[in-house]
This record gives structure tokens, sequence and C-alpha cells, in this order.
């Protein structure tokens, strides 16, 4: 899983990163980045576009400037203030965003990040065909890219196996449950949407597993 700031936003080497409205100390926030990146203010040519927002009047004020800087292969990093950043705002993860929505159908959304303790981040890019593609196919349950119901076979994720190998005394007891039992747990940390629930997920399977559950809710 990615883990700094640099590959959850998916900054290469060699990116250009476009800014609008970044505040002061921007550069230094991203923290390490990859070779011979370059943060602009200016220019036509760039891999990136980091918008900042203060509330949906201003979104929905420079949109239109924005939207035109879209073009394949291009990712747009949307910022607004957090609840706790102390900055007046009407934005929040799940409000404020109608006229962005409004080009869903013609966008493909990328993960909700914590940037620092003002600002949150998501981003956006073109939808391609093959995204086309990917939304029509039918649709399989995240579980069964770690378990087999036929041959019973189990896949642990990294962070649960590397969880695991710290504590003998949930291995042991993991160990012995059933093939169902295994898929709940597994399924209730794959299913996490969120970074920060997942990993409170794996901590919490570690400290269930520890008290004998055989299940995430102990039914």
């Amino acid at each position: 899983m990615p883990t700094s700031l640099a590959q959850k936003l998916r900054i290469k080497e060699n990116f250009s990163l476009l800014t609008i409205n970044a505040p002061k100390g921007f550069e230094k926030s991203l923290g390490k980045l990859p070779a011979d990146v370059a943060i602009v203010s200016t220019g036509k040519q760039y891999n990136q576009v980091h918008w900042f927002v203060l509330n949906r009047t201003q979104m929905e004020k420079e949109m239109s400037k924005v939207m035109k800087l879209l073009k394949p292969d291009v990712t747009i990093w949307v910022y607004y203030p957090k609840g706790t950043s102390g900055i007046q705002t009407d934005l929040t993860r799940d409000k404020g965003w109608d006229c962005l929505l409004a080009e869903g159908d013609k966008l493909t959304w990328i993960s909700l990040i914590s940037f620092d303790d003002t600002w949150s981040t998501f981003g956006f890019r073109p939808k391609t065909e093959a995204d086309k593609k990917k939304e029509a196919a039918p649709k399989v349950r995240e579980i069964f890219n770690w378990v087999n119901p036929t041959t019973k076979e189990v896949k642990l994720p990294n962070d649960l196996a590397t969880a695991l190998k710290k504590n003998k005394k949930a291995t042991e007891f993991f160990q012995t449950l059933s093939f169902t039992n295994k898929k709940e747990y597994i399924e209730w940390i794959v299913t996490a949407k969120q970074e920060k629930t997942r990993t409170e997920r794996v901590e919490g399977t570690i400290e269930r597993l520890s008290k004998q559950w055989k299940n995430p809710r102990n039914i």
C-alpha cells in the first residue's frame, strides 16, 4: 500500500505539478518527492493539477477554468478544508460538489486522502474506454481476490500478514478458524473504503483474534 504522500498522490519522476491557490508551504508538506519533480503555477505542460478551494462558491466560480486543464493522462487533485481546520467552509466529503458530480459520467474518481491537518484532497481524471468497459463488466466482490470457495484456499492481505507475524497468539487462533471465519475477517479488512478505516480494522482483527473471537462481530 502507498505510504508517503507522493505515493498516495501518484506523483512520479519527472512529473510537473501545476498548482492553483496553493498555500505557502505546499511543497514542503508534500515531503520527499521522486526525482526531478517540478512544482509550477503556470505553464501548458503538466501531469497533475493541484487545486485548492475554500468553499463551494469559489469552487463553482473556478471550475470551468480548471476543467479546461483536464486532458488525457492528467489527474486533478481538489483540496478542501477539513472540518477541524478552523477555516469556514461549506464543503465536506459528501456535500457541496454538485457541479463537479454533474460531470461524473466523464470522470474517474480517485481516493480521498488526508493531506495534512488543514486539507483533505480527492482526485479525478478523464474516463477512458478501459474505465467504461470495467464499469460495464459484472462486479466481482473484492473478497474473491483473496479466498477461493472451491479449494478453500486463503490468501492474506499484506497488512494483515504483517500484523499477524507480530502476534503469535492471534496467529495461532486464526489458524484454527474455519474457512468461513477466516473469510469474514479478511472481507472486513479489504472492504474498508479509507486507509484509516482499513488500518483500524487490521488492528481490530488482531485484538479480536487475541480474545478468540471467531469473526469480527463475535457471533
